[in-house]
């Protein structure tokens, strides 16, 4: 019954080109950032230098991120799509050629990617009204999302196979022909002109970008119902980011498995967590399991599996350790989900819908921001001190997410000041 609910876009030939473009799109990136972080690490060894990887890709998003979200309304969205595709697959197939091991690039590459990036994702976005009728623009997006996480999965899946058995560089030129397919994809697209009107509110729309996230941010500092929440998903996700840069830390130091492996060992089962709590927790949430008791449960169980993985996996046998581990990263994924579905549906209901846009629609921007010192810091510990530190520092963090929210949580929540608390 569900699958019948597709059926109405999934004839719809402009909604697959866009769809195919967006696959194609969100598999490359995902494959290629694996590949860089595989072959960074194996060059220096350095968790730092695989942090700053991240922030390559991040400078672009906070530099030119608001303006290119502005231009999608002042071009034909179709040539956006067209040339950020060839673009891209003509940036990759270079870097493919012309690397040559030189570790300056690798950074090079990344802000290239993602500076073409921040003007392709909006586009695409954007694009979905105009190949899609307004009732079918929930499914549409509900494939696209199903696309974005199941991409992240089976990107980093397959990038360290096409690593170990076709070189870095032919897995890059296989990167680049995905692109280029994506492209074609693309050019079949109507043309999606862009009303007089649109282009006059330019510059009103750039400016209100800016003026919408102070708003947002005034709103979410003098309501702890939603401050609370939304503190939660910014360290959730930060927590996230560190996690992926140091993915072959972990693997080498903690799993003992190849680099080439980490994907497939690591990411695989953590995804499967992710679907599988995504499946299952909304039906708790609809029954007596309150949303701060599945979060302060859910944290507390990552604390837990964050301190078994790093002082006893280390110490098991080859044989006993990989179920083992690949066990508890199936359930560091459920878990992750587990908090981030109650805070974001929490979020959600407490965010008036005059404001829902403000909060929601700059999340990205200011994550990103503010995700950038402490990614660094995580390549510094991990660096310094190793990749046990570091998640020692998560595990804590978790723990005292845990005591934050049952010792003033409710306290918090009933609209006490965060000060007045601490004062007192």
């Amino acid at each position: 019954m569900m699958i019948s609910n597709y059926k109405p876009i999934l004839k719809n030939k402009y909604f697959i080109y866009l769809w195919l473009s967006q696959i194609l799109s969100q598999v490359t990136i995902n494959v290629m950032n694996f590949l860089l972080l595989i072959k960074l690490f194996e060059r220096t060894g350095s968790s730092l230098a695989t942090s700053f990887l991240w922030v390559s890709y991040a400078i672009p998003a906070i530099a030119i991120g608001p303006f290119a979200s502005a231009t999608v309304d002042i071009l034909d969205r179709k040539k956006i799509l067209i040339i950020t595709n060839l673009l891209q697959a003509v940036l990759i197939f270079s870097f493919a050629l012309l690397h040559g091991g030189r570790l300056f690039l690798f950074y090079g590459v990344a802000i290239l990617y993602s500076f073409i990036n921040q003007f392709y994702v909006p586009a695409e976005s954007a694009s979905l009204p105009g190949v899609v009728e307004k009732k079918n623009l929930v499914l549409a997006n509900s494939l696209f999302f199903i696309t974005q996480q199941s991409s992240l999965v089976f990107g980093f899946g397959v990038a360290g196979f096409l690593n170990q058995y076709f070189g870095f560089t032919n897995s890059l030129i296989m990167c680049s022909a995905l692109l280029f397919s994506a492209f074609i994809s693309v050019i079949f697209l109507p043309n999606m002109p862009v009303l007089l009107q649109a282009t006059k509110s330019f510059e009103t729309k750039f400016m209100n970008f800016f003026g919408s996230i102070f708003d947002g941010l005034k709103f979410i500092k003098n309501n702890n119902k939603v401050l609370l929440p939304f503190l939660i998903l910014m360290m959730i996700q930060t927590a996230l980011a560190i996690i992926i840069v140091n993915i072959p830390l972990l693997a080498k130091d903690i799993f003992h498995i190849s680099i080439n492996l980490a994907g497939i060992y690591i990411v695989v089962p953590a995804g499967i967590g992710t679907i599988t709590a995504a499946l299952v927790i909304p039906n708790y949430l609809r029954g007596l399991w309150r949303k701060k008791a599945l979060i302060e449960a859910s944290f507390m169980g990552l604390a837990i599996i964050i301190f078994v993985i790093i002082f006893i996996i280390p110490l098991i046998t080859n044989v006993i350790r990989i179920p083992i581990s690949l066990l508890l990263i199936f359930l560091s994924g459920f878990l992750f989900i587990s908090v981030l579905i109650p805070a974001q549906t929490f979020l959600q209901e407490e965010t008036p819908g005059g404001l829902r846009g403000r909060v929601f629609g700059n999340f990205w921007f200011i994550e990103t921001v503010i995700t950038i010192i402490p990614l660094v810091l995580s390549g510094a510990i991990s660096e310094i001190l190793g990749i046990k530190s570091l998640f020692f520092v998560l595990g804590t963090l978790c723990l005292f997410a845990v005591y934050f929210s049952r010792k003033i949580g409710q306290e918090l929540l009933n609209g006490k000041s965060l000060l007045r608390l601490f004062v007192v």
